[in-house]
């Protein structure tokens, strides 16, 4: 079956505004301290997402797992954005967007030297790609 055209936009549109929210961040630093924008931008994608849990009848987490979703989204989540924000305040967008795509690398290594969890070919290919800055 053929991937829909729809699809590669929204790949593409996915691309543009993630790669350019680095820049974006360092503009709206500009007007905001760096909480309140963490706190706009969560404004913003938690009425975005209870719209689309509306429309697609999204069934609610079980009572078990909210605490859990709690923490992930209130600690984990604004925690990130938060310190993201924090740091574009020092350092240029290009740094912050490096430093934060870096995070997968530095869990790997961090799981292979702590843990003695197994890297694979691919996986010492995709860092050294990661630490190249291609991407």
């Amino acid at each position: 079956m053929a991937t829909p055209w729809w699809a590669y936009l929204a790949a593409a549109i996915t691309m543009v505004l993630w790669a350019s929210s680095y820049a974006i961040i360092r503009i709206a630093l500009q007007s905001f301290k760096p909480a309140q924008l963490a706190s706009v931008s969560f404004l913003i994608a938690a009425l975005l997402f209870a719209g689309y849990a509306v429309v697609t009848r999204m069934r609610l987490p079980a009572r078990a797992d909210l605490l859990r979703c709690l923490l992930a989204g209130g600690i984990g989540i604004s925690l990130y954005n938060t310190l993201l924000d924090t740091g574009e305040v020092t350092v240029s967008a290009g740094a912050a967007s490096f430093l934060i795509n870096c995070g997968p690398v530095f869990a790997a290594l961090l799981g292979r030297f702590l843990i003695k969890e197994r890297l694979r070919a691919w996986g010492w290919i995709a860092i050294l790609i990661s630490f190249s800055g291609l991407r």
